[in-house]
């Protein structure tokens, strides 16, 4: 994560908060392959740990943000690991977030980092 934090925000709370966001996704991740029994209860201590962080973050005025499923352009303060692999798609959506971009007391203090995707097109063309 870059620290390009400008004075008076907390780098070391938009850090930790990323980090441990990054630790819940590999988490969710690891809790497919278990088996049924423990699926459920390591999945209510994520969702609890989920919960903390989401709480603990809205006292700091800190919220993350993933843009899945969003259509990318230049208003999402996202950059696109993949970008080269669509330069001729007309339009993009963000598949998955590798990073979620830092929000702190409104203002973006770290762009998310995603993946990207064609966005489907549905029978009206939207």
């Amino acid at each position: 994560m870059g620290t390009d934090l400008n004075e008076g925000e907390n780098p070391t709370a938009a850090e930790l908060a990323v980090d441990y966001w990054k630790l819940l996704k590999v988490c969710e991740r690891m809790m497919k392959s278990l088996p049924e029994d423990r699926r459920k209860r390591a999945g209510a201590q994520v969702r609890f740990s989920a919960t903390r962080l989401e709480n603990h973050l809205d006292v700091l005025g800190i919220e993350l943000l993933t843009f899945e499923g969003a259509q990318f352009g230049p208003e999402l303060p996202a950059i696109a690991v993949n970008a080269d692999d669509f330069s001729n798609a007309e339009r993009l959506e963000v598949e998955s977030a590798i990073e979620p971009a830092v929000i702190m007391h409104g203002k973006v203090v770290q762009n998310a980092q995603v993946m990207l995707k064609e966005s489907e097109v549905n029978e009206s063309g939207n």
